[in-house]
């Protein structure tokens, strides 16, 4: 179909010039009755074969309009069109990595969070009977807080705090602060010498803890969601109500228990992982940054 529509651009063009042409020669055209008879003067001859047979500027400007059809036309032909793909920015599938400053200033704000909100359960409980929604309000964030950093999901009842959390992203934070200390790691270990067995010894068990840590900080959340069943990582969360109504202050001391021994703790080997420059400078960045986030004594 499209070579068809090239040659008739090709008969359409010639057929424009040739008329081109003959227009300014016609001297009349007339009709009478059924009969119509064509008058041409006697220069239309003569014009003719000047400009349409001449070897002239106009013969030149035919052939190379002609020809630029024709090689128009056979570039054409065949031709498939095919999708447009944008150059990659990473190579392959592989992601970019985060800052490893990003991925710090995150993993703090969630152990400051975690402080916060056990200090805040701790309080509840001390008043007296924790009865009322208000009063459990610190328990259901913890839950469903937890949930949103992993997951970014956030459930019925959650508060500013949760959908804050949800933005955090904190596996991939763990996931790239892993890959950092990796190349941390590289770097100490090449730099502390072959024959220093001492400090390459101190060096896997850093790397070691590191591990640890990341696992746990990933583990822990997930147990604060998981631990009694009513939930789970994977399906949206159920309506506040049920999570309200199957309130203990078991429950939630037990949840306390988990974001300060495990949660807080993972937080800072991995801070604490990078030297005691970047993790000053981490401190200062949350501290005048999102100064409400800092955590006072328990």
């Amino acid at each position: 179909m499209l070579v068809h529509q090239t040659y008739s651009f090709i008969f359409y063009a010639v057929c424009v010039i040739f008329v081109s042409r003959l227009t300014p020669s016609c001297d009349a055209l007339s009709l009478h009755g059924t009969t119509t008879k064509r008058t041409v003067s006697n220069n239309f001859d003569k014009e003719m074969k000047s400009n349409v047979f001449s070897t002239g500027n106009s013969r030149r400007s035919f052939i190379s309009v002609a020809t630029g059809v024709a090689t128009s036309s056979l570039l054409l032909d065949g031709y498939q069109p095919r999708d447009a793909y944008a150059f990659p920015f990473v190579a392959g599938n592989t992601p970019e990595r985060r800052q490893l400053e990003l991925c710090l200033v995150t993993i703090l704000r969630i152990r400051y969070w975690g402080e916060n909100v056990s200090k805040r359960i701790q309080q509840k409980i001390d008043n007296g009977s924790v009865t009322t929604d208000i009063m459990k309000a610190p328990y259901l964030e913890a839950r469903l807080g937890s949930k949103a950093a992993l997951t970014g999901k956030v459930g019925g009842g959650a508060n500013a705090q949760v959908y804050n959390l949800a933005a955090f992203q904190v596996r991939g934070c763990v996931k790239d602060a892993e890959n950092h200390f990796k190349d941390y790691y590289k770097i100490e270990l090449n730099s502390s010498g072959s024959t220093n067995r001492e400090e390459k010894g101190r060096l896997k068990l850093q790397k070691s803890v590191f591990e640890n840590a990341s696992v746990d900080i990933i583990e822990s959340l997930a147990a604060v969601v998981e631990f009694d069943g009513l939930e789970n990582l994977t399906d949206a969360s159920p309506r506040s109500s049920l999570a309200l109504s199957q309130y203990t202050d078991k429950k939630a001391l037990f949840m306390r228990r988990i974001l300060l021994e495990r949660t807080v703790p993972a937080c800072n080997t991995i801070i604490s992982s990078f030297g005691p420059d970047e993790k000053r400078f981490v401190e200062t960045y949350v501290a005048r940054t999102f100064p409400n986030e800092i955590p006072t004594a328990l």
